[in-house]
């Protein structure tokens, strides 16, 4: 039977936003699944919505329907959203109807409309979603967070492994699906041989505090002057980006040495970027977002390629890794630059081995296959909920 799937946060309209594009290839790719999915969309600009229309319809999500919310102020635009959530879960025509809440936000008006309604309630855990810091007060408005929820819907192993370290009790329904990708597309670039000169190592993403960017500048200067690096990322038509990379270029000296190819779009990032590259960079920082909270999307994509990966160690990178497949290192600049030293000095047979785990597992990531390991999830979740009631 056909199910009603609402994500109950509005999204940006941007398509330089990773998160707009998580959400709407994620659900996509879910409404494959004889389901209709409805998801709230706020754009500044008629061009901006336009864009996103013309994704959908190029990766043919037809049973994906935006809520467009209006420009206006942003009690309006809640009102508006709150009006069609309500109009949507009066339809008939759905006998299975979920609601999912993005981490807080909305979650205490989902638990209201859980009262009315016979939805299934799911959290979704990203970013923010694990407490920064732990006293009595803060550990007991964070409990309240987890309960009365039908499911939660993690997207790192580390997540749920924060909450029991810290004794949370978590609903008993509950599932890690990691950021989608397109395993395809990745699969496909080429890596670089570590032959050629100069040698190219790469980055691509944002450059938020807490993915601790500069340490790949400073692990540079332990390295030949061989090695280059290829950066992109920011957002579109941003010179803050440009200037933040200029700026570390001079803090570290290694003018000749990194090449900045601004904002790229997603779908031209494998080709265009990391397409040969020697080695794949992804830093992080020390904060709880970036030890356990994040699912690093860059990860994912990195370990569909052929192109071996030097990561910080931190239990998000290893939830989504596993050992034996990227390599990975502490977050020091000279522990760093080791790890990519030792890449380049690996034998071929070893390092095609661990490439080859490294794509196992990002296979399991591809937007098709978690898909249709949330569906599936969702239809047990139906199934207990029938017998309760």
């Amino acid at each position: 039977m056909k199910k009603l799937i609402i994500y109950f946060k509005e999204i940006s309209a941007r398509i330089d936003s990773a998160m707009t594009l998580q959400v709407l290839n994620d659900y996509g790719h879910l409404s494959s699944f004889n389901n209709k999915v409805i998801v709230p969309i706020y754009a500044k600009t008629n061009q901006e919505i336009n864009q996103i229309y013309e994704l959908l319809a190029q990766k043919k999500f037809t049973n994906l329907h935006l809520i467009v919310l209006p420009k206006s102020h942003k009690i309006i635009r809640s009102l508006y959203l709150i009006t069609h959530v309500f109009l949507f879960l009066f339809q008939r025509e759905f006998m299975k109807k979920v609601i999912v809440v993005r981490e807080k936000k909305y979650l205490w008006l989902a638990k209201l409309i859980k009262q009315i309604f016979d939805v299934l309630l799911l959290v979704e855990f990203h970013e923010t979603s694990l407490p920064e810091k732990e006293t009595k007060k803060l550990h007991a408005k964070h409990q309240k967070f987890l309960v009365k929820i039908d499911g939660a819907l993690f997207t790192n192993p580390s997540q749920p492994d924060y909450f029991y370290l810290y004794r949370y009790e978590l609903p008993k329904n509950q599932i890690v699906l990691p950021n989608g990708l397109d395993f395809k597309n990745f699969s496909n670039v080429k890596a670089a041989s570590f032959k050629n000169r100069p040698i190219v190592l790469t980055y691509a993403g944002q450059f938020t505090p807490w993915k601790n960017v500069p340490l790949i500048f400073e692990a540079l200067k332990f390295l030949p002057p061989h090695f280059h690096l290829r950066i992109a990322g920011g957002k579109e038509n941003s010179q803050l980006s440009k200037l933040y990379v200029n700026k570390l270029i001079d803090e570290y000296g290694l003018s000749g040495r990194v090449k900045y190819l601004g904002f790229i779009h997603p779908s031209l990032l494998a080709k265009k970027i990391i397409s040969n590259s020697a080695v794949l960079l992804l830093p992080l920082g020390d904060s709880v977002i970036a030890q356990f909270a994040t699912s690093p999307m860059k990860l994912v994509e990195y370990m569909a390629t052929p192109i071996p990966i030097v990561a910080v160690k931190a239990p998000s990178t290893r939830g989504l890794s596993g050992l034996g497949s990227v390599f990975l290192s502490k977050a020091l600049a000279k522990d760093f630059a080791e790890g990519i030293l030792k890449i380049s000095k690996m034998k071929s047979d070893a390092l095609k081995r661990r490439i080859l785990k490294q794509n196992q597992i990002a296979r399991q990531y591809d937007f098709a296959t978690r898909a249709k390991k949330y569906n599936a999830w969702l239809e047990k979740l139906f199934v207990k909920q029938s017998i309760q009631s």
